[in-house]
């Protein structure tokens, strides 16, 4: 599969992903128009959380993003991601690039460095599981305050129709669907940060 940075100082560098099937990176075409929504990203904090490849936070990076932090818990893709990073310093991208190698929970959250914003692309299938596990407890509010969460949302009416029903989703976040190069994503902010 191939899979470039898009743009910035390391446009054009294709980047590592396993063989087999078992990643769905964002397609580029999303990823473009994901980037143009969000504007520069120069001294931004961007935090990638089933981060796969590392193909969203290494965009970030490679745009002139300050510091970028991936959570991955699959070993494989966390070997993928130090060898797709290795290639962004290479070509001078001077990020603070750290990456998290375990599985997704509050607790592992708290791991990761403050951000402005929190880039969320878990199986489909599993996506509202994920979320309720984000907004139980105290686990936004440690995490989250005063940042942007994007989700990228299920391609099935299934995992789509589950994800949207998570009953704490509008009580805890305002958010927006956006459609960008062809994928769904809910762009949000904590009630309370509104």
């Amino acid at each position: 599969m191939a899979l470039k940075i898009i743009s910035g100082l390391a446009r054009g560098i294709a980047l590592d992903t396993p063989p087999d099937r078992s990643m769905r990176p964002t397609s580029g075409r999303s990823r473009e128009a994901l980037f143009s929504s969000l504007g520069p990203m120069e001294g931004k904090r961007f935090n990638d959380i089933f981060a796969g490849s590392g193909a969203m936070a290494l965009e970030a990076a490679s745009r002139g993003a300050a510091a970028v932090a991936m959570l991955e818990g699959n070993p494989k893709h966390t070997k993928l991601i130090e060898q797709n990073a290795a290639k962004l310093r290479k070509a001078g991208v001077a990020a603070d690039i750290q990456i998290v190698g375990r599985k997704f929970s509050c607790n592992t959250l708290q791991l990761m460095p403050k951000a402005d914003i929190w880039f969320f692309d878990p199986p489909y299938a599993q996506s509202a599981d994920f979320m309720q596990m984000l907004l139980a407890g105290d686990c936004l509010d440690n995490c989250l305050s005063n940042a942007l969460l994007i989700w990228e949302l299920p391609d099935t009416a299934e995992a789509r129709s589950a994800f949207l029903s998570v009953e704490a989703l509008a009580q805890k976040l305002d958010y927006k669907l956006r459609n960008l190069g062809g994928t769904d994503f809910i762009f949000a902010r904590r009630r309370e940060d509104v």
